[in-house]
């Protein structure tokens, strides 16, 4: 490709064009903002010229980020931290498209499996009651049938009685008369019930018809209620939605946890943020052996997750190791603190993660 000449002596201004710095003739570039030092209009060429040439840059930093992450444990962070960082990719910046890319393919994956597992569900379901009605036809219902009968009346009725004397207003009113806790597992088994029975579609609609009042406690069992009952019916939706959000969770989850590294790690020359950049990458690494993971699954239908937290483990002692350069027995014990105290902050953010997604789905 033929060098571009926007570059050339003849074309270079005294002011920069983006910020109005000052320049000399001799500066290729603005110092300020960067950008290159001509006053001549681009081509075609010169722009084709920059994409490629910016694409090709990206690309080579990636490389650069991708190669010294894999094969270098730890020494990718102690040059990221000592100021190496135009050779490297950004580790916040990273860790997100890395897991965002990762969350999606999960998505893809479950969608293929959720249209097969249905199917499969459904064309189970048609055969079993198809044969429980040609028995039926035949010989009557027998014990056995019996019994697979009132065991789905009693799965499936609703736990209060609908034919009962009490009106839904008198039902709210003495459900208010019993602890917060009762009253609202009452409340919200009340409204999951006649969700069942599609008896409203909005809250609005709910009090209207029952004659209850609007109360914000009465609005968060409606909420609680209809959520649940969706996710009931169709599961693989809110799975889908967790997964949505599960990559800017994990980004602002990674800040809490390098607290605790810091913590043990308080007493060398290390800022928080030098933890913090650890952490994510790390994780990155993490993220992509479980893109490695999916890739097999979907290529040769086998299962690495087992290979690919025994791998991470190794990564994860090898990088502590090499960034904060302890002995190998005091790198041991907080290598069992550092994985100890992520799984609780793990197992916490999950409760919360599903929660909150219970409530907002």
């Amino acid at each position: 490709m033929i060098k571009s000449d926007r570059t050339s002596k003849k074309y270079r201004g005294t002011k920069c064009l983006n910020c109005e710095l000052p320049l000399d003739k001799t500066d290729v570039y603005c110092p300020y903002c960067g950008q290159l030092n001509s006053t001549k209009k681009p081509t075609i060429f010169d722009m084709l010229e920059e994409f490629f040439s910016s694409l090709f840059s990206y690309d080579s930093k990636l490389r650069k980020t991708l190669t010294a992450l894999v094969l270098r444990p730890g020494r990718i962070t102690t040059e990221y931290v000592k100021g190496k960082r135009a050779t490297y990719t950004n580790p916040f910046r990273f860790f997100l498209s890395v897991t965002i890319l990762y969350f999606l393919m999960v998505s893809y994956g479950s969608e293929l499996g959720n249209e097969n597992s249905v199917a499969q569900g459904l064309a189970n379901d048609s055969v079993y009651i198809e044969n429980i009605l040609l028995k039926l036809n035949r010989t009557g219902i027998s014990s056995e049938d019996k019994i697979v009968v009132d065991s789905l009346i009693l799965k499936y009725q609703p736990t209060r009685d609908v034919n009962t004397l009490n009106s839904p207003r008198e039902f709210f009113e003495k459900a208010d008369n019993k602890l917060l806790i009762n009253r609202f597992t009452d409340k919200t088994e009340y409204f999951y019930e006649d969700f069942q029975l599609d008896k409203y579609k909005n809250y609005k609609e709910a009090v209207e018809k029952l004659g209850i009042e609007p109360s914000i406690e009465n609005h968060v069992a409606f909420n609680l209620a209809k959520n649940s009952y969706r996710i009931y019916i169709n599961p693989h939706l809110f799975a889908a939605s967790l997964i949505a959000k599960l990559p800017f969770i994990i980004f602002f989850y990674l800040p809490v946890f390098s607290i605790f590294i810091w913590l043990i790690y308080s007493f060398k020359k290390y800022h928080y943020i030098d933890h913090l950049i650890f952490s994510f990458h790390t994780q990155t690494f993490f993220t992509l052996l479980l893109i490695c993971v999916l890739i097999a699954k979907w290529l040769f239908k086998i299962d690495l997750h087992l290979v690919a937290i025994v791998a991470f483990f190794i990564y994860l002692y090898k990088s502590m190791r090499g960034f904060y350069k302890e002995n190998r027995w005091k790198t041991i014990v907080k290598f069992i603190y550092v994985n100890s105290i992520f799984l609780i902050l793990a197992i916490v953010s999950t409760i919360l993660v599903i929660a909150i997604g219970i409530f907002t789905y």
